[in-house]
């Protein structure tokens, strides 16, 4: 008498990249779906400031591909140095859907108190994974 023993593992899709947030250990086949994110961390320093205030700025809006990703209130926010790059906060992460680096529309809006824009800024830059971009806002 005997016996065959066939063992067929099943197929798991997800994120199989250990780099990803969504990293899936059980994956056996990648599925595109891995997600990635960078950090960005917007400044100005005083000269910027004084700028902002004099120009009677309220808030500045920085928006990241369309999306509001903080403001800004230089009557109340004030650097008198470059700060360090920020990884430590979930709030200035950049999502990255399906890759380790990618291109954002970088928008700024400094808007007086009863928000009319007074000058706007326009660039693109480039979020990688795990990587933190200190960006400084220059008036």
């Amino acid at each position: 008498m005997s016996f065959i023993v066939i063992s067929c593992k099943k197929k798991v899709e997800g994120c199989t990249d250990n780099a990803a947030d969504n990293y899936n250990i059980e994956a056996t086949e990648d599925d595109g779906s891995c997600n990635f994110h960078g950090y960005f961390t917007p400044w100005y320093d005083t000269i910027t400031h004084d700028s902002l205030l004099a120009n009677n700025v309220a808030s500045v809006g920085i928006y990241l591909d369309n999306e509001i990703f903080t403001n800004i209130y230089p009557a109340s926010v004030f650097w008198s140095a470059e700060p360090e790059c920020s990884t430590a906060s979930i709030g200035n992460w950049v999502t990255m859907q399906g890759s380790k680096i990618k291109s954002v529309s970088l928008m700024i809006k400094a808007l007086d108190s009863s928000n009319t824009l007074v000058k706007q800024w326009n660039e693109t830059i480039t979020a990688e994974n795990g990587i933190c971009k200190l960006y400084q806002i220059i008036w």
